[in-house]
């Protein structure tokens, strides 16, 4: 197998021209690792004249009925001319994707162009393998590879009895047309992502990629590899916590030092392990690992853990991971690690498959960390806390298995009441959003996000990197409805707060002390977090008698006029605080309120107040100080608000042109190789006027007689301005010079351009005056990391200093659109200040849904400048609009489904 992996890298790289072959480029953009409605994996590919053999080994198993289905007609072996024909593709006109694992080919796709934007698709999956998916996973990577070829419609010729195939077109969300001919089944539909097809896709990945995880969390059987009799040891750790957890299941160990280990019969190989086996935990040395995957898949291993550090010491290491994940996945398994601290659940079916020193207490909050330090550091915070843990998995270096997968499966478990995530890195943040924005209706969601988006991933961590700022990514992050916690300590806080008490029903918030100092710092943490408090009671007065302070609590928490109770108690140093606590928690339950406690007091009091806490769960978070306290009612409020989530429907323009945007862009986009292309202006403004958006005309001129002539034809008054990108926006440089009003004065204009900007060649132009308004700039980059991204701001060199920009992904429902515009802080501008009437923000909004659905459809759409955007009381006028075009990316989250990782994303 090893021997045939280098061959078809050899033949691929002679495919994508390297020594000189003529042979058409190999695609290697399409290559993907899938997940299969079973929660296996498979790897699909272009087909390759290599493949002939396998093609042919796969026609021959399919059924008779399969063959007749596919060919209409029996066909029991494919001729060398038939094996010709479908191996040997040009990657243009015709494409053929194969779906593998292992060696075997599971599924063929293909199509063969008819015209020139139609095509005939066909596919033929596996009778054993039929049911699983492939075939709507095949036609997703086939649309996607057609778009790019320019192909806008897929035929296809079905048998009225092939009702399988009949359904994969029907139920993809394309809106499919079927006539009967001559017995035939005639399926004709446009290929463009609707939101329908987008709806199925993303369920589609999410009943697969939460499968997976299913399989993964809840093994039947267990395979240890690498455990020794030292209790140090990896292997023999995850042996241990296994034993303490009370798996019930059969469990397997691979050790060469011993015949039996803790009661458990040993094997010296995997191969010899009888029976099946779900899950095996290899803790073995990193070039040992390669080989113990093949042995795993030899007999059938589903899923494996690798806690196994060293991938990321070296270049070789680096290797060394994708060829573990690529291996894995030739078998179709799917791959926790390496570098995972493993997984633990409590409850009825409680396991622990992690090097947790012990079993949390059973609760409702899910937790996942990407290293094995920052996962031990979730643990460590779970133990201090005393948080009630429902299931904990530590995806290490996320070779394959993401936190996303973690989110897709605890989305449809009901015993989990909120997910604390630690990220260090995102591979996919877009994919991450749209998962997160649909979780955090039912689900809060607090995560520790990374330095960066994509700039500082730790070793192995396999990231595309972004060019834009940090702050960008909280944006996109807040508009996904997900609570940003500021270090590990601030998440713990939340999720234990919440997994206590649940959230609170609304944002009301009460303050309650019993001295007035500890009142004050209370509610200038409330104040400095942005918090509202609706009722401040700092008259309970410092004394010994508990009393006093329940009858308080019990009058503020039961007007019904707070949700959220943050209580400051400066200890007496005598009573029982504990107790004191605990009635306050039994009056907040009965009131629906949620209670957060501040308790200054001894360190041996607090120490034994936590101790308190840790062991009972219907006690509320007691913190040592009011900022604590604060930042975690804060983060609980977040998580009720979501202020900045987006949950409705994208908006939809029905005059937008995208058959005449896209022959735009096939037409002077730059080829393989080729450097980005800044298209004309003309070019620009027809690409925006398929969308509904119009650009203020200008003519370039070339000297003082144009100009005079242009601006006859336009009419008085008229803009000069340079056509040079640094100054063509900058009247404080002499770039622009507005409300000139006859010919004699532009004249004068343009010989004093002349003379001023002799330092520019760049050629001048005449425009008609714009009628006044607040000048906005609207941007739209392609992201290697986030994909299409706005951003919007108010125009100007104090915006740009101050970084008062505002960014989002498309695309924009209309709420959404007029959140960007209201966001940045400068935009209140468009209000109406000083005495200016109210910009039309309406109008804006319009402007930005239109902008987003272009850079959605348009992934060649590298950056989209609009400068300035004049907004005036009733519409807006684009002043001035630049565009640049590069090849299309393979984007992180299209409209094609992929596993992420080496393969993938």
């Amino acid at each position: 197998m090893a021997e045939r992996r280098e061959g078809l890298r050899s033949l691929r790289r002679r495919a994508t021209g390297s020594g000189g072959s003529s042979a058409p480029a190999y695609p290697a953009h399409w290559e993907a690792d899938i997940a299969l409605r079973d929660g296996s994996a498979a790897h699909l590919r272009p087909i390759l004249p290599e493949d002939a053999d396998a093609l042919q080994a796969f026609h021959q198993r399919q059924s008779e009925r399969s063959r007749y289905l596919r060919f209409f007609a029996p066909m029991p072996r494919l001729s060398p001319r038939d094996l010709e024909r479908f191996t040997v593709v040009d990657h243009h006109d015709r494409v053929a994707f194969v779906v593998l694992v292992g060696d075997d080919i599971l599924a063929v796709g293909r199509y063969d162009r008819v015209e020139q934007d139609a095509a005939e698709v066909a596919f033929n999956v596996s009778d054993a393998h039929q049911g699983t998916g492939l075939a709507s996973v095949l036609l997703e990577h086939l649309a996607a590879a057609a778009r790019e070829r320019g192909i806008r419609v897929f035929t296809a010729e079905v048998l009225p009895q092939n009702s399988r195939m009949i359904n994969v077109f029907t139920d993809a969300g394309f809106d499919v047309e079927r006539t009967l001919d001559d017995g035939v089944v005639l399926v004709s539909f446009r290929i463009d992502p609707t939101v329908r097809s987008l709806a199925v896709m993303a369920e589609r990945e999410h009943r697969a990629e939460a499968r997976a995880m299913e399989r993964l969390l809840h093994p039947e059987s267990v395979l240890l590899v690498g455990v020794s009799s030292r209790a140090d040891s990896a292997g023999g750790r995850f042996l241990t916590a296994l034993e303490l957890s009370g798996y019930t299941g059969a469990v397997h160990v691979i050790a060469r030092e011993a015949l039996e280990l803790r009661g458990h019969s040993t094997y010296a190989h995997i191969g010899d392990v009888p029976g099946t086996v779900d899950l095996a935990v290899i803790a073995l040395r990193p070039e040992s690992c390669l080989a113990a995957i093949e042995e795993c898949a030899a007999i059938g291993v589903h899923s494996v853990v690798i806690p196994t550090e060293g991938f990321t010491d070296s270049e070789q290491g680096g290797r060394l991971q994708r060829e573990l994940v690529a291996r894995a996945r030739l078998h179709g398994i799917r791959l926790l690690g390496p570098g995972s601290l493993g997984f633990l659940r409590t409850g009825e079916d409680a396991i622990s498959l992690s090097l947790a020193p012990a079993m949390p207490r059973r609760g409702p909050v899910a937790l996942a960390g990407q290293s094995s330090a920052l996962s031990a550091l979730l643990l460590a915070g779970t133990d201090t806390r005393g948080v009630g843990i429902h299931e904990f998995v530590g995806v290490g270096n996320r070779a394959d298995v993401s936190l996303n997968d973690t989110l897709q499966h605890w989305e449809d478990d009901e015993n989990v009441g909120v997910i604390g995530l630690a990220l260090e890195s995102m591979g996919n943040p877009r994919k991450f959003t749209r998962i997160a924005r649909r979780l955090t209706r039912r689900v809060p969601v607090i995560v520790l996000r990374p330095p960066g988006v994509g700039s500082t991933a730790p070793p192995g961590h396999d990231v595309r990197s972004s060019t834009l700022p940090r702050r960008a990514l909280d944006q996109v992050l807040d508009s996904a409805g997900v609570v940003q916690a500021g270090g590990v300590d601030h998440l713990m806080d939340i999720v234990d707060a919440i997994g206590r008490q649940g959230l609170p029903p609304g944002a009301r918030v009460g303050l309650l002390s019993n001295t007035a100092a500890l009142g004050a710092a209370l509610r200038g943490a409330t104040d400095q977090a942005g918090v509202e408090v609706v009722a401040d009671n700092r008259s309970v007065p410092l004394s010994s008698d508990p009393r006093l302070v329940q009858r308080a609590f019990t009058s503020m928490a039961g007007r019904g006029q707070t949700d959220l109770l943050i209580a400051g108690m400066l200890d007496p140093l005598t009573g029982d605080p504990v107790e004191v606590i605990r009635q306050m928690a039994t009056v907040a339950r009965h009131s629906e309120v949620a209670l957060l406690v501040c308790l200054i007091t001894s360190a041996e009091r607090y120490a034994e107040v936590q101790r308190a806490v840790r062991q009972d769960p219907r006690l509320p978070p007691v913190h040592a100080t009011p900022f604590g306290a604060v930042r975690a009612g804060a983060g609980m409020l977040a998580a009720t608000l979501r202020p900045a989530a987006d949950d409705d429907a994208p908006a939809q323009r029905e005059d937008i042109d995208r058959l005449a945007a896209r022959d735009l862009v096939e037409s002077h986009r730059p080829e393989g190789g080729q450097e980005s292309t800044d298209l004309a202006p003309e070019n620009v403004s027809a690409l925006l006027a398929a969308y509904g958006i119009s650009v203020l005309p200008a003519w370039t001129v070339q000297d003082a007689e144009d100009a005079v002539e242009q601006a006859s034809r336009i009419g008085y008054p008229v803009v000069l301005k340079s056509t040079d990108p640094v100054l063509r926006h900058r009247p404080d440089l002499g770039g622009v010079r507005s409300g000139i009003p006859d010919a004699v004065q532009l004249r004068h204009a343009v010989s004093a351009m002349r003379h001023d900007l002799a330092f520019s060649t760049a050629p001048l132009e005449v425009q008609a005056m714009a009628p006044p308004g607040v000048p906005m700039v609207v941007r739209s980059v392609e992201d290697p990391s986030l994909g299409p991204v706005l951003s919007l701001s108010v125009a100007g060199d104090a915006t740009d200093l101050l970084d008062d920009i505002a960014y989002a992904i498309p695309p924009f429902s209309e709420s959404a659109a007029m959140r960007l515009v209201d966001a940045p802080a400068s935009a209140v501008k468009l209000r109406g200040t000083r005495g200016l009437p109210p910009a039309d923000r309406g109008a804006l909004a319009d402007l930005v849904v239109r902008v987003g659905l272009l850079a959605e459809d348009v992934p060649e759409l590298a950056a989209l400048e609009l400068h300035p955007v004049l907004v005036g009381q009733d519409g807006l006028t684009v002043v001035s609009a630049t565009a640049r075009l590069d090849a299309a990316p393979n984007r992180t989250d299209s409209a094609r489904r992929v596993l992420s990782g080496p393969a993938g994303v």
